[in-house]
Order: C-alpha cells, then structure tokens, then sequence
C-alpha cells in the first residue's frame, strides 16, 4: 500500500466531488462520531473517512440508517492490505465496484455494515 499516495488523494479531494443526495450528506455527517476506532484505522492507511467513493444505504427506519457497505480507494498493492474487522465493522477488498477513473495502481476496499443516526 502506498498510505503517502492515499492520504494525498484524500487530501486534494475537493468537497464539490461528493455526491449531496441525503443518504451521503448522512454518512459524511455522522461516520466519525459514531466509529472512531473505525476512523482512527483508516487515517492510518491514509484514508479519510468522511471521503467515500461509495456508499451503498437502505432506507432509514426508526431515526437509523444502515449502509450495507461503503467503499474508499486505496493507493499500492493490494498485497500487503489485511482485511480485519474493527468495532464490528469488516473491512476487506471490495470484490466489485464503481469505475474509479485512476490512472495510478491502486484498489478499493469496501467496510460494512456501518448503522448510523439518520439526521436529515
């Protein structure tokens, strides 16, 4: 993994690339609050949590809402990527995904499920 490459693409990600439906504004809004291990984990491989590049949601029920998965990019070699599971959320190599238009080695890897607040 190159977590030097992924923390820049997080970085350099502007706001305007997200999608604004509510089901992502949601995600963005509540993730880091209610899984900060979660966030703690992916800032150390370079990630940004509130940055996904998918997320896949059902439909809200009772004030919650459960993604059944959510996807982020990662920069390298998936070789060296450990799928874990951390404050009950798997995180592993996504086996399919959106087109991500990069040029750079790079894969995606997928968390699940992720259960948040509806705020919206």
């Amino acid at each position: 993994m190159n977590i030097e490459a992924t923390k820049t693409y997080y970085e350099n990600m502007p706001l305007k690339d997200f999608c604004h439906c509510d089901y992502c504004q949601n995600y963005i809004k509540e993730i880091r609050k209610a899984y900060p291990l979660l966030a703690n984990y992916l800032e150390a491989i370079g990630i940004n949590i509130e940055k996904p590049f998918e997320t896949m949601p059902l439909e809200p029920d009772n004030n919650r809402i459960e993604y059944i998965a959510v996807q982020y990019v990662v920069f390298g070699d998936f070789k060296n990527f450990k799928e874990t599971i951390i404050s009950n959320v798997s995180i592993q190599i996504a086996k399919s995904h959106p087109y991500t238009d990069i040029n750079e080695k790079h894969f995606v890897i997928e968390i699940a499920p992720i259960i948040l607040n509806w705020d919206i």
